[in-house]
């Protein structure tokens, strides 16, 4: 067994180290070729395997409900209360919902109450764009959707927009005023406006979801509610979870994925995952390859 080491460890000594980006480098070009082109088999195999594991639950159900009750033409606010940290989980299920929402001319305004939600809102539409059946031709901001800006505060913000909206949509992110130049803000001057409320989240505000407070202070309780959050945050967003704060809850990366698949099955819900994956799994190789040569040169020595 040493003196298999010892092969192995002089083996890899001998590799220069800038041979070692040649491994990663030909999964990248095998994952592109083989499983990311539409066209191959195994792409066609692993949509069967997720098609079958999919199990929607009672609150997954009441989700699409919701979502396929909206009527075509009303008009849905959207906070985006969720940064970087959690893109890979949350954008892509916006994403989804963008696109169900478009397809149904359903405007949208979008609101945040942290300053990253304004760069996530504006990457999820763009991913929408690309995963829609759409253009930008058709999904034109001021008509089609709009940013409200960072609306500062937390909980104080969630009152404001749940009870002092007519204040909160004067100005656009662009600081342009939206009843002059956006045809989507046109009769759009309370919550009860909008058919729904939908938030993003991968924080709480004063130790309390966002959705939970905005609910908490509002008024008018026919406004749909739909929390999305992230695998960390569904402990906060549970204890909350019934028809006096949330109307809909889809929390976790399983409950994300099956949202996913059944508003949108053309978008690959594995695929950002399964990448972030192989990244990981390359770095911890490095780490072994850079200890192995390490050891085949003290050896030498």
């Amino acid at each position: 067994m040493k003196n298999f080491m010892k092969s192995v460890s002089y083996f890899f000594s001998q590799i220069p180290r800038w041979g070692l980006i040649i491994p990663i480098l030909a999964a990248i070009l095998f994952r592109y070729f083989m499983i990311e082109n539409p066209q191959s088999g195994f792409e066609q195999k692993a949509e069967k395997q997720v098609e079958f594991n999919i199990v929607p639950t009672e609150s997954d159900m009441k989700v699409f409900e919701i979502v396929n009750n909206l009527p075509h033409g009303s008009k849905v606010l959207i906070l985006v209360n969720y940064g970087p940290e959690s893109r890979y989980e949350l954008e892509t299920a916006m994403s989804a919902l963008i696109v169900a929402l478009a397809e149904k001319n359903i405007g949208i305004a979008f609101a945040t109450m942290i300053p990253n939600g304004i760069e996530s809102a504006f990457m999820a539409v763009e991913k929408s764009i690309e995963n829609g059946s759409f253009g930008k031709e058709r999904f034109v901001y001021g008509h089609e959707y709009t940013h409200l800006g960072f609306i500062v505060g937390g909980t104080i913000a969630s009152y404001l927009i749940a009870n002092n909206f007519g204040e909160v949509r004067e100005r656009d992110i662009f600081d342009g005023r939206t009843d002059i130049r956006q045809p989507l803000m046109s009769g759009i001057n309370a919550i009860s406006d909008f058919s729904a409320v939908f938030e993003f989240s991968s924080q709480t505000f004063d130790g309390i979801p966002g959705l939970v407070s905005f609910a908490a202070t509002l008024n008018n309780k026919e406004v749909k509610k739909v929390a999305f959050c992230s695998s960390d945050m569904l402990p906060a967003y549970i204890p909350f979870y019934n028809s006096l704060y949330f109307d809909g809850l889809v929390g976790g990366f399983k409950s994300i994925a099956v949202f996913i698949h059944e508003i949108n099955p053309a978008i690959k819900i594995e695929r950002q995952y399964n990448t972030l994956s192989m990244i990981l799994l390359y770095i911890i190789g490095l780490v072994v390859f850079a200890n192995l040569i390490n050891f085949g040169k003290k050896d030498k020595r």
